[in-house]
């Protein structure tokens, strides 16, 4: 296969199987990191570095980003969008949820405040969860948790700001709720779809895009059935 060299190429290749991996989840299965060459990487052109394509894509909401692949980074068309959504997007309350002991604490503080804020990313979080060195790992399981069953998602990036105002470093993804993100077809489609539909038209969709994958490798790779 010819190698994605712009994004362009990038965002059709995408549409074209609904769904792809950032990294290699599953061997043979379709991933950025596999179809790019290894020098169009972290040069900062967002056009033609495959690192600068995932915030361009959520930014523009040509393609959702994060950790919605069963909690690996990934990209979804909008084709498929609302069926990751329906299928992996839990219908309790957040705090049902934590009543009957289904989620951790941190991914509980974690959406209290997406509630109340917005756009914010890895370390706007820690810091307004008083999360120190030591419960930073908490912290960042709970953003991937609440990734990968579409409560958040990547919303583009921002760089960081030293104490004179001024940016610096590479940019950071930052966060924001689904429902601010996505458009409203792309939600109002999930809501007609039940949860097992939406998921069985995911594993068919990942099996058309590798011979070599089996379903019982999409199923535990994506984790659409245990949720």
């Amino acid at each position: 296969m010819e190698k994605l060299l712009n994004y362009e190429q990038f965002v059709n290749r995408v549409d074209q199987l609904g769904f792809m991996a950032l990294s290699n989840i599953l061997q043979d299965f379709p991933s950025v990191v596999g179809e790019t060459p290894k020098e169009a990487w972290h040069t900062g052109d967002p056009d033609t570095d495959p690192w600068c394509w995932k915030d361009r894509a959520a930014e523009e909401k040509k393609l959702a980003f994060g950790c919605i692949l069963g909690g690996h980074k990934g990209f979804i068309s909008a084709r498929l969008y609302p069926y990751f959504y329906a299928a992996c997007h839990h219908t309790e309350s957040m705090e049902y949820r934590w009543q009957q002991g289904l989620i951790s604490f941190e991914e509980k503080k974690l959406w209290e405040l997406f509630e109340t804020r917005t756009m914010l990313n890895t370390s706007d979080i820690r810091h307004e969860l008083g999360t120190g060195k030591k419960g930073s790992s908490k912290a960042d399981n709970a953003v991937v948790e609440l990734q990968k069953h579409f409560y958040i998602t990547v919303a583009g990036n921002r760089r960081k700001l030293n104490k004179a105002g001024e940016p610096y470093g590479w940019p950071a993804n930052v966060y924001d709720r689904v429902e601010n993100w996505a458009p409203a077809a792309w939600l109002q489609e999930a809501a007609e779809l039940e949860r097992r539909e939406a998921a069985g038209f995911i594993i068919q969709a990942g099996l058309k895009n590798s011979s070599q994958v089996t379903e019982q490798q999409l199923v535990k790779a994506l984790r659409i059935n245990s949720l």
